[in-house]
């Protein structure tokens, strides 16, 4: 066995899968704050998303439980498991998404092992980052929303500024839900006391990561506003 395999992260697709997966879908768009689909409801297809960040949202309070953006798989499980979707799928900003039927998904995969077991490994850390937001619900919650902020901006979701700084276009709300939407209350202080300790700036629907360094010290632990 090539010990090269274990180097490097499992890409979901390779080039010539996504080309026979764009042979048996179709392009479908959705703005920030629509839904693909909601939670408990049947689908029989999944998205593999091309361009946008959709945000996974479950229970009431609803709570985001995860952001998948482009290259990424949504819905798979609901036609793996022929179950309810455990979650809702919104579109976080402007989103286009292949459409994939579920019959044809499941045939695709059955007849590419590869992409089968590209599809586990990511399955698996994304309950690996469910079990560790579980474990970091203990810790303050300026950490704990300074961890998932950078979360965000590591996939890619913020848009740098020439000066370093990074916009999420992201509501006080949807910050709340990133660690459970009972906590917005207390979200709203940690936020106004990073805003004046200049660490970021907030407008409407919108948060401004003004020293991303710094918000990355409190993230690790390492400085506190508090």
């Amino acid at each position: 066995m090539d010990d090269h395999l274990h180097e490097q992260p499992l890409a979901l697709l390779t080039a010539d899968e996504r080309a026979e997966l764009k042979d048996i879908g179709h392009m479908i768009r959705r703005q920030a704050g629509d839904p693909f689909f909601l939670e408990g409801e049947w689908g029989d297809f999944a998205l593999l998303i091309e361009e946008g960040h959709v945000k996974a949202v479950r229970g009431k309070p609803p709570r985001i439980i995860d952001v998948r953006g482009p290259g990424q798989i949504v819905g798979e499980m609901g036609v793996i498991r022929r179950k309810p979707r455990m979650a809702s799928i919104i579109a976080f900003d402007d989103v286009k998404a292949l459409y994939l039927p579920g019959p044809r998904w499941l045939q695709f995969l059955y007849e590419h092992p590869r992409a089968m077991h590209a599809l586990l490994a990511m399955t698996d850390d994304m309950a690996d980052r469910a079990t560790m937001r579980n474990v970091e619900s203990e810790l303050a919650i300026e950490q704990q929303l300074a961890r998932r902020v950078a979360e965000l901006t590591d996939s890619g979701l913020g848009a740098p500024n020439d000066d370093g700084a990074v916009v999420l276009r992201l509501s006080q709300q949807d910050l709340a839900a990133l660690i459970g939407a009972k906590k917005l209350d207390s979200v709203k202080k940690v936020i106004a006391r990073l805003k004046a300790a200049g660490i970021v700036h907030t407008g409407r629907q919108v948060i401004t990561i003004l020293q991303p360094a710094t918000l990355r010290e409190i993230a690790d632990g390492n400085l506190t506003v508090s």
